[in-house]
């Protein structure tokens, strides 16, 4: 009878001296399981969270196995590793050199296993790209549909049908899908040409970013921020698996506003631009982004799932490195499938998405219906050639550049007022700027001016408008001393306190939307002791609870065309603890990174409908 491959390599240990100790020690690892039994149990574990009566070593090493049998990376599996390591108990954790060690044991054995399985065919992985010895390798397609890695060699581009990877596996380019029913091949992912990119002259960051920017006001109608953010980010995308993190670009509006248009010019401009339409099978669209590991592009989704929907978790998750995503095959339910989210998405939709994590992933842009006569209404028939020129030039560009970008090149954006989501989403789109001999300029007067602008959006919004009308009135700059309601709340000249009833019916509206609105924003309901015409009294007003809140609303919620970024909060609009409760700023200039976690508020925050909420007018604090 057949041996199996363990039963033979349980022989050669005994008899051969062919084996090290550490060959040895990574076969007893296996505990007489078979090598499926092992990746298996790797796959299982790798989707639950660390047993505390475990072996821990062993764990660690069922699943390095399964993740290097599924031709994950060296750097893949130790991250991996590195992130289950963090959810164990501080005594519990493995030291690094000990990952390393699990990492090494795991390839020994699945190197082994290899020797002495017959009946496994030599192993062919097909990959779009990979890195090797600092070279990035590109499948590209001819115009007869052939296919090749593109790579430099002294300085120059050069084409192989096969490759080896790092790990001295051959490798091929993937195929693109031929059409079922017309036999053609169907062009869903976008491929440098090989003729464009073998005579693609290498451009200066400079000169690609005005060929790119060029292309995009060609076709679509933006701002000029707008266009140096798609550029940014269509030249990030190429480099994307450099960073540990990655935005979405996202494009919202009803039909006929241009959403579909702005979608394919600037995702034609990314690496691999995959595809898909919104109706698409999650199960598709997983597999297909798995197999090219380029940019999705998802038109017209109506992604009105909440974070159980299974399109919304692939999102979720592909925000960050390493967050892959596990279902079992429904045919043997011992089998599981791994797939990896992570990477550049872009993104059309008339909704905002329900899972506010998935909101929270986005650049989000509304484009408005053109007005420009120059932009064609229809694609001309010019334009795919235009883009296949264009993306063998960004092509060309990344193989040179390839070796310069990594993740600690990432700009700094601290302590110049931005916020941490703005700095969050742009961050990883920064690497890019280093290229550029003006980047780290380029970089602060990009934040500076889109933070501006994203001021400006939020205090035209409702709750924006109703904060400024409460600031207009504490200032003074509306005056309601004669009016025969309001006129009471003053006292030599100045306002004293603000009342919900004096917003409501200046912004016409309910009490329910003003405290809603304003409470929102973290303004409370408080009795406030003050001086009127006929004495002193305890009135019900809203106030902002302290100074950190004071901040973080002015951050969000002020915007002045003249500059004026930050001012004290008026006296009539602080609470009664806002003094004394300032821990964090030692002085009164701007601070976004203070403004990171909240203070516990005192008082009643704002709610709809909240009761007691009114202009009256006690002696009586408790009232």
């Amino acid at each position: 009878m057949e041996k199996s491959p363990e039963e033979k390599m349980t022989v050669a240990m005994n008899v051969q001296s062919g084996f090290n100790e550490k060959d040895r020690r990574a076969l007893i690892m296996a505990n007489d399981r078979s090598y499926s039994k092992v990746k298996d149990s790797g796959a299982y574990l790798v989707a639950e969270d660390p047993d505390e009566e475990a072996d821990n070593f062993q764990e660690f090493w069922d699943i390095a196995v399964y993740l290097l049998a599924s031709r994950r990376s060296s750097d893949s599996v130790i991250r991996t590793l590195q992130k289950r390591n963090k959810k164990m108990k501080e005594f519990q954790q493995l030291d690094y050199e000990t990952l390393q060690e699990i990492k090494d044991l795991a390839f020994r054995y699945i190197d082994t296993v290899k020797k002495f399985d017959d009946s496994e065919e030599e192993t062919v992985r097909h990959i779009p790209y990979f890195e090797k010895e600092g070279r990035l390798y590109l499948t590209c397609i001819s115009r007869d549909d052939r296919y090749s890695y593109a790579h430099l060699q002294d300085g120059k581009v050069v084409f192989s049908t096969e490759e080896t990877d790092p790990s001295g596996i051959l490798t091929v380019p993937p195929e693109l899908p031929i059409h079922q029913d017309r036999g053609t091949t169907s062009y869903i992912v976008g491929i440098p040409l090989t003729d464009l990119l073998e005579k693609a002259e290498l451009l200066s960051p400079g000169e690609l970013f005005t060929r790119m920017r060029d292309h995009l006001h060609r076709y679509i109608d933006a701002s000029e921020r707008d266009y140096e953010l798609f550029v940014y980010y269509a030249l990030y995308s190429w480099y994307f698996q450099k960073c540990n993190t990655t935005p979405y670009i996202r494009f919202i509006g009803d039909t006929g506003k241009g959403k579909s248009r702005f979608l394919k010019v600037i995702s034609n401009l990314c690496f691999y631009p995959i595809r898909a339409s919104g109706a698409s099978s999650i199960s598709g669209i997983m597999r297909f982004k798995e197999r090219w590991m380029g940019t999705l592009q998802i038109d017209e989704s109506d992604l009105r799932g909440d974070q159980s929907d299974k399109l919304i978790k692939y999102l979720n998750l592909g925000f960050e490195k390493e967050n892959y995503l596990l279902l079992t095959d429904k045919n043997e339910l011992s089998k599981v499938h791994l797939f990896d989210p992570f990477g550049p998405k872009i993104i059309a939709m008339r909704q905002p998405f329900l899972d506010t994590a998935t909101e929270g992933r986005c650049l989000s842009f509304s484009p408005d219906e053109t007005t420009r006569k120059d932009i064609p209404p229809e694609l001309p028939a010019r334009y795919a050639e235009e883009v296949a020129e264009l993306r063998a030039l960004i092509a060309r560009f990344t193989l040179e550049h390839w070796s310069e970008i990594s993740e600690d090149s990432m700009l700094s954006c601290s302590g110049k007022g931005i916020e941490g989501r703005l700095k969050q989403m742009a961050r990883p789109l920064s690497v890019i700027l280093t290229l550029f001999p003006d980047g780290q300029e380029r970089f602060t007067e990009y934040l500076n001016a889109r933070q501006k602008e994203i001021k400006r959006t939020r205090a035209e919004s409702s709750e924006g408008m109703m904060f400024n009308y409460v600031l207009s009135l504490a200032q003074g700059e509306e005056n309601l001393m004669v009016d025969p309601e309001f006129g009471k709340y003053y006292y030599e000249g100045k306002i004293q306190v603000v009342s919900s009833k004096m917003v409501a019916t200046a912004l016409r509206c309910s009490f329910k939307t003003v405290n809603r609105t304003l409470g929102g924003i973290g303004m409370v309901s408080e009795q406030k002791r003050v001086q009127t015409a006929t004495g002193q009294k305890n009135i019900r007003a809203i106030l902002v609870p302290n100074r950190k809140k004071w901040v973080e609303i002015m951050q969000r919620y002020y915007y002045d065309e003249s500059g004026e970024e930050f001012f004290e909060c008026p006296e009539c609009l602080r609470g009664p603890e806002y003094q004394t409760r300032q821990s964090g700023f030692a002085d009164n200039r701007f601070n976004s990174e203070s403004c990171k976690s909240t203070e516990e508020i005192s008082g009643t925050v704002l709610s709809a409908g909240e009761e007691g909420f009114d202009d009256t007018i006690s002696h009586n604090p408790s009232e």
